[in-house]
């Protein structure tokens, strides 16, 4: 059997993008740090909420503590497109698409035990990077994107030191499971149309290809949180890179012309079979202040960095050697982002907070794709806290995302673009983000 000239490099991307965060990137692990736009977030140790942010806030434990947080995710999304095959032809489809990021649901939780004076124990529950779109399968930019999912769990056990009282490092694995699917349409008319085939119509004889993978992998987060003086703290952390290798199934569905069941028969391609890829989700530092002005008022800033320029492509290998491997090329650049916030104390049991943030946008004008909007983002976010009891607290927070327009540009001739043809257009996300969190601690009781 002849490999066709033209079945090469069929499946794009497992991992998409987020509009709440650069690249995929996902904050939301504590209401009360999101009241504030992250502000802060690293300098701060008050609640067990704070370790995703920086295992030394484990420090500020005084015997134990748990943090319950949820955040939903209110996605819009819309843009205008126009798609060609990779003969030349209008791809044909829907060019205005809508709602295609999915709405999510962000879980998160931690503790933190006290073991004495110098030592304590935390551990993090997390959702670091993740994503949901679905465009409709008759759009004109199917054969880039369909259906994308990309979810991760990370677990963080973390030990921390205190050697002197003002001054916490800390430090522990964290291993992480993710899980991705993703969805697109086969141009078989255009692969027809080249070898031959009688009845192939570029663009006419669609075919749809399932991925569906996943992996375990570790790696670390290390920090330090110091009390310069009491109205005064400063903090720093850093999460490591962590190299995943997900595994799984390649489903493929034919056209009902037969024209992909031909093109099968023929080279043996287009053939269910387990597929495996590399891709490494980033490593991060992140900075931040505290400082108390006075006893109503306390002023916050943090900066954070992620180190998204590692991730330079993502090769995706069938174990049928018929089966066209898959290369998307990246080549993102690192990020900063930076936020400035405030919490007011009304009284002893209500706090009110406000923050506005600016994160830079990951991917580069030159290999923006559908699953991939990515845009530069300007947050504002406000939130309250209410001290139940000595034992509870709980937190409430909402932020909007305003988003300008990201344009897309992809061509036939870019690396693994030869069997998707070319798609360009634009497209305009939005997003609102609520967020809930329960703080219990010493000396709750059932």
């Amino acid at each position: 059997m002849r490999p066709s000239k033209f079945l090469i490099l069929i499946s794009s991307a497992l991992v998409p993008a987020t509009v709440w965060a650069s690249g995929f990137e996902l904050r939301e692990s504590s209401a009360h740090a999101m009241g504030t736009a992250y502000a802060g977030a690293a300098a701060s140790n008050d609640d067990a909420g704070f370790l995703f942010y920086n295992p030394a806030s484990l420090g500020g434990v005084e015997k134990w503590d748990g943090s319950f947080n949820a955040t939903g995710l209110i996605l819009g999304s819309s843009g205008t497109f126009v798609g060609t095959t990779a003969a030349g032809t209008p791809a044909g489809g829907l060019t205005n698409p809508s709602g295609f990021i999915s709405n999510a649901f962000v879980p998160a939780g931690d503790v933190r035990f006290r073991l004495n004076e110098q030592l304590a124990l935390g551990l993090s529950l997390s959702s670091p990077w993740g994503e949901s779109t679905k465009y409709p399968f008759d759009w004109t930019g199917r054969y880039y994107a369909a259906t994308t999912r990309l979810r991760s769990v990370d677990i963080a056990p973390i030990i921390s030191y205190q050697p002197v009282p003002e001054f916490t490092i800390a430090a522990g694995p964290v291993i992480q499971y993710l899980n991705a699917e993703l969805s697109e349409a086969i141009d078989f008319g255009t692969l027809g149309f080249f070898d031959g085939i009688p009845g192939a119509v570029p663009g006419g004889n669609d075919g749809f290809v399932q991925l569906h993978g996943d992996s375990w992998a570790a790696g670390y987060t290390i920090g330090g949180l110091w009390q310069v003086v009491p109205e005064f703290s400063l903090g720093l952390s850093y999460r490591s890179a962590i190299h995943q290798t997900p595994s799984g199934a390649e489903d493929f569905t034919y056209d009902t012309t037969g024209v992909g069941a031909t093109i099968n028969a023929l080279t043996g391609a287009f053939t269910d079979s387990k597929g495996s890829a590399d891709l490494q989700t980033p490593a991060t530092v992140t900075g931040g202040a505290r400082w108390t002005i006075d006893d109503r008022f306390t002023a916050l800033a943090d900066v954070e960095y992620t180190d998204w320029s590692a991730l330079r492509r993502l090769f995706i290998v069938p174990s049928n050697p018929f089966n066209p491997r898959s290369l998307t090329e990246f080549n993102w650049k690192d990020t900063w982002f930076g936020s400035l916030g405030g919490e007011y104390r009304y009284d002893d049991r209500w706090k009110f907070r406000l923050g506005t943030a600016y994160d830079k946008a990951a991917v580069p004008s030159a290999t923006v794709e559908p699953r991939i909007p990515d845009a530069n983002r300007y947050w504002v976010s406000g939130g309250a806290g209410y001290r139940w009891s000595e034992a509870i607290d709980v937190n409430f927070s909402v932020a909007h995302l305003f988003t300008p327009h990201s344009s897309l540009n992809q061509v036939v001739t870019q690396p693994g673009n030869a069997p998707r043809g070319s798609l360009s257009g634009v497209s305009n996300t939005n997003a609102t983000l609520i967020s809930l969190q329960l703080v219990v601690r010493s000396p709750f009781t059932l």
